[in-house]
């Protein structure tokens, strides 16, 4: 099966594309870190168009409960495995092996949810901002759900953890810029290091080859847990980074306010314009309206289809507001048809742009409104 290639950001959308066709497959990814030689592999599991599971490798299922076993330090899981293996009737499903051993009281369906939707955040956070490329293999029957009645892992409780992540990381800034940040032990300085136990890992993991995110997986350890150790190696001088240049401070930055109901598309829309931008984020247009009204806003990213008022009604509502009239009004929807475009011009729309998108196009689309930068490649035609 072939590779697709995709760009920096872009994978929300591609993941956001499979969701709403219901996919049920699995995932391969593998991104493009910075000037990192070795690419990151990550694999994600939908079923029915719900992310079920995030790691490094696919693991058949006696791997699968070791290590839930393992991170729940029970001793005696290989017995237990090897026993509910025995009885279970599908010995191929995971789900069955998982029922047993539910059943046996060896886990719970909380504590097994909680495991994946942590390992999932890591999964999705170290792979979303870079470009890279995928493959999704329908053949392989991965058939793991969660509780009774069975389940996936909650998309929006997945996005709102990685969106606080983000916030812890940016803490960070600029002494580690981010996760993928590589520290390398100051030679000069390591005879400063009084505690033997900080020189010893220093000295085997601080290489200058291996990133925040390579050194966390060798540990089994959360990346910010790792950044949080090497914050105060950094700024004592034992530790460099490789390559670092610290970003100035940014300042009275445009503000741009995204209307989405889709946590997937929120993630997308704030990493692909966070860089020149501050943006709002609204997931309704209640929401919305009262952001409008309380910020500075320099464009709206409006999303056409919304549960509660559709994002043509919101426009027809904003442009009935005097002081927004000129406001520019960007409709993001996955409808492409010359009739959408019409409805949207209709009610009041600046431009009608398509899903999926690349980040980089999307940022001059918004500059052209934003900054009157002239762009010769307009989104709406895409």
């Amino acid at each position: 099966m072939s590779q697709t290639e995709y760009q920096a950001r872009q994978l929300a959308s591609i993941i956001e594309e499979l969701q709403s066709k219901q996919t049920t497959g699995i995932l391969y990814v593998d991104t493009n870190i910075n000037l990192q030689p070795k690419k990151r592999s990550r694999v994600l599991v939908l079923r029915q168009g719900q992310i079920v599971y995030g790691g490094t490798t696919l693991p058949n299922n006696q791997e699968f409960a070791q290590e839930l076993g393992r991170k729940l330090n029970h001793e005696w899981t290989d017995s237990a495995i090897g026993l509910a293996t025995q009885k279970a009737a599908n010995s191929t499903s995971l789900r069955s092996l998982l029922d047993l051993l539910v059943k046996m009281r060896l886990f719970n369906w909380e504590q097994i949810q909680a495991l994946m939707h942590a390992q999932a955040v890591l999964a999705l956070e170290q792979i979303l901002p870079h470009a890279g490329s995928y493959r999704l293999d329908n053949a392989i029957d991965f058939d793991l759900t969660y509780g009774e009645p069975a389940r996936g892992l909650d998309q929006s409780k997945l996005m709102h953890e990685i969106a606080q992540r983000q916030k812890q990381w940016a803490t960070f800034v600029p002494t580690i810029p981010s996760m993928d940040a590589v520290p390398y032990l100051q030679p000069n300085n390591a005879n400063k290091i009084t505690n033997p136990a900080v020189r010893k890992h220093l000295e085997q993991w601080a290489d200058g080859k291996r990133s925040l995110v390579d050194i966390a997986e060798g540990l089994n350890k959360d990346p910010l847990q790792i950044a949080q150790s090497y914050l105060p190696w950094v700024q004592a001088g034992w530790v460099a980074i490789a390559g670092s240049n610290a970003p100035a401070p940014k300042k009275e930055l445009p503000v741009v306010l995204a209307v989405d109901d889709s946590p997937v598309m929120q993630v997308m829309l704030k990493r692909a314009l966070s860089e020149q931008y501050q943006v709002l984020i609204a997931s309704n247009a209640k929401d919305a309206l009262m952001l409008l009204h309380r910020s500075e806003i320099a464009l709206l990213l409006l999303d056409v289809t919304m549960p509660d008022i559709d994002g043509l009604e919101v426009c027809r509502t904003v442009r009935t507001i005097p002081k927004f009239r000129n406001l520019p009004i960007v409709m993001v929807t996955a409808r492409d048809g010359f009739f959408d475009k019409v409805k949207g011009k209709f009610a009041g729309s600046t431009e009608y742009i398509t899903k999926p998108f690349e980040a980089d196009k999307l940022c001059q689309l918004v500059g052209k409104y934003v900054y009157g930068e002239d762009t010769s490649t307009s989104l709406s035609s895409t």
